[in-house]
C-alpha cells in the first residue's frame, strides 16, 4: 500500500512538473524543497521506472550544481541545509546511474562543508547560512550548527565512504556525532536543540513538548536511534571499524564476531 500512494504521489507531481518549462522549474527550485530529487532516485531504484528517475533529476537544481561540478564552491550567504538534501541526492543519482559529474558534486561540496565550513565540532553555518571562510571569529553567535544540518551532512557522509573508505570521510562523521549529535538531546527530559551555540558563555536552548518544535526536532529524534548504522562497514573480505561505540557484531558470512565495550 505505501509503494502504491508513493507512485501515486510520483505521477501527481509528474502531471505538475510536466506542465512547467524548464526555466520555470529551475525557478521554482530557489525555494526550500528538502530531499526531492533523493525521493525519487530512491523510488526509481525500487521501480525501475525511468519517469521517476526523470522526475528526480527534474529537481536537481543548476544553479547549485554546475559550480559544484567543476569544483568552485560559491556557498557564501547561501542557506545551508536548503543545499545539503540537494546533494545527498545528486550521490543518490551517482549511484544509480554511475554518471560521474553527480559524484564530483557530492565530493566537492562535501569537502567545502565538512573541511572548509565546519566549526571544531563537525556543525558549519551561522544562522543557518553559509559565509566566508575567512570571518569564522565572527560567527561565534547563539545561532551555530544546525543540528539538522549536521544530520544531513552524516547521511552525506555516510555516501562517500562507502564509495570510497578514507579516515579522513569517517573522522568527520566521528567528529560531528560525538561532538554535536550526542549532545544534541536533552538527557532529562528528551527535548532537542535547534543550534548548538559556540557564543563563549552561552547555553543550550531545547525544544518543549508544546510550544517549541523545529524542524531540528524530528531529525533530531532519528539522530539518536541511528547510532548503530555506521560503527562498521565492510565489504568483500575487510571489515571497517569506523566508531567506538559499545557495540557486538556477528558477520555469520565470515564467522566473525567482534565486541566493543567502553565506559560510555
Amino acid at each position: 500500500q505505501a509503494l502504491e500512494i508513493l507512485e501515486n504521489m510520483a505521477e501527481w507531481l509528474k502531471i505538475r512538473v510536466d506542465k512547467l518549462g524548464h526555466e520555470q522549474q529551475q525557478k521554482a527550485l530557489g525555494n526550500e524543497h528538502g530531499g526531492v530529487n533523493e525521493a525519487f532516485a530512491n523510488l526509481y531504484a525500487v521501480t525501475g521506472n525511468p519517469d521517476h528517475m526523470r522526475l528526480a533529476q527534474e529537481f536537481n537544481h543548476e544553479t547549485i550544481f554546475q559550480p559544484l561540478a567543476k569544483g568552485e564552491d560559491q556557498l557564501n550567504g547561501k542557506h545551508a541545509n536548503t543545499q545539503i538534501p540537494k546533494i545527498i541526492g545528486a550521490a543518490r543519482e551517482y549511484e544509480l546511474t554511475g554518471d560521474t559529474t553527480f559524484k564530483a558534486i557530492a565530493e566537492n561540496f562535501w569537502k567545502f562543508v565538512a573541511i572548509d565550513r565546519s566549526y571544531c565540532i563537525g556543525g558549519h553555518s551561522d544562522s543557518e547560512h553559509f559565509f566566508p571562510v575567512a570571518q569564522f571569529a565572527q560567527h561565534l553567535s547563539p545561532e551555530t550548527c544546525e543540528t539538522c544540518n549536521t544530520y544531513n551532512m552524516l547521511k552525506l557522509t555516510r555516501h562517500l565512504f562507502a564509495w570510497d573508505p578514507k579516515a579522513e570521510t569517517m573522522d568527520f562523521y566521528e567528529r560531528a556525532l560525538f561532538n554535536q549529535i550526542l549532545g544534541s538531546q536533552d538527557p532529562n527530559k528528551g527535548m532537542m536543540i535547534y543550534f548548538a551555540s559556540l557564543k563563549p558563555g552561552h547555553f543550550k536552548i531545547y525544544s518543549t513538548p508544546d510550544n517549541s518544535i523545529w524542524c531540528c526536532v524530528g531529525t533530531g529524534i532519528e539522530n539518536h536511534g541511528k547510532y548503530g548504522d555506521t560503527i562498521y562497514f565492510h565489504n568483500t573480505d575487510s571489515l571497517y571499524v569506523n566508531l567506538f561505540i559499545a557495540s557486538e557484531l556477528n558477520w555469520e558470512e565470515k564467522g566473525l564476531s567482534l565486541r566493543q565495550e567502553t565506559h560510555f
